[in-house]
């Protein structure tokens, strides 16, 4: 797939898991992050604030943690947050991150903002939603 397509599309399903968080009440940042399987650094990457950035009241700064998420999604190759699995340095551990593979690329989505489970469905549902319009 051409860069500026996959951008495309990771913007394209930025919005609908805006529209999915807005309508389950939740805000927060959602990060889709696209990674040829071919390579370990090629990764294009892009970023949705649903309402708010951050989470002042219980001190979250949302940002870091969805793209923490996202990054343990791209170094263990499975959802984030995984009790089983040693973080490394940078990795923060929270549910949230979700993983699957797309004709021959890596997929990392990730929600922060609301419950783990439903951080988790968002980015679930990105991924489903990016597999729709790759067809």
């Amino acid at each position: 797939m051409e860069k500026n397509v996959a951008r495309n599309l990771l913007v394209q399903v930025l919005d609908d898991m805006e529209k999915k968080a807005l309508e389950m009440k939740v805000q927060g940042v959602g990060v889709a992050c696209f990674l040829d399987d071919a390579s370990a650094v090629d990764w294009i990457g892009e970023m949705k604030v649903v309402e708010t950035p951050y989470n002042l009241k219980e001190g979250w700064n949302l940002v870091a943690i969805a793209w923490s998420k996202a990054g343990e999604v791209i170094a263990s190759l499975a959802n984030s947050g995984n009790p089983d699995r040693e973080k490394i340095m940078g990795e923060l551990g929270f549910v949230g991150g979700a993983y699957a593979q797309c004709d021959g690329y890596k997929l990392a989505f990730a929600f922060s903002g609301a419950t783990s489970e439903e951080d988790l469905e968002i980015a679930e549902y990105g991924i489903a939603q990016f597999r729709e319009y790759a067809k």
